[in-house]
């Protein structure tokens, strides 16, 4: 199955994080992996108020040469949008549910409350590295 990286997870594979274990390491090197552009966008309004240091065209280049495809977002992720149910404040969480629902696509995520969020849902594969 094509993995979904939410933006912390790609964040962590990228630098080599130790908060991401070997297994999911290597379950992500050896997985065909997209990242939306929707975690681009998010890291950019990050970078540019000074949360992150890593500038979103570097994450783009860097996610491409690692092997993973940069996913537009479409007007099909816009509509399962909003179809999603209330219970998610951050817009970047729902579109990532909305993308993964939309493209079948399992999404990682070591963030419990998409996590639980995205499993209430249903129809949509995820997991925690």
């Amino acid at each position: 199955m094509r993995l979904l990286l939410d933006t912390q997870i790609a964040l962590w594979w990228l630098v080599g994080s130790p908060h991401l274990k070997r297994a999911a390491r290597e379950r992500i090197a050896a997985a065909e992996c997209t990242v939306s552009v929707a975690s681009v966008w998010e890291l950019a309004i990050k970078h540019r108020i000074g949360k992150l240091p890593v500038a979103p065209d570097t994450f783009s280049n860097e996610m491409r040469d690692g092997g993973a495809a940069i996913l537009p977002v479409t007007d099909a992720h816009a509509t399962a949008y909003a179809r999603l149910p209330a219970g998610r404040a951050d817009p970047f969480d729902l579109l990532l549910v909305a993308v993964a629902q939309t493209e079948k696509l399992k999404l990682i995520t070591a963030d419990f409350n998409l996590l639980g969020y995205a499993e209430a849902v249903g129809g949509i594969a995820v997991e925690a590295p």
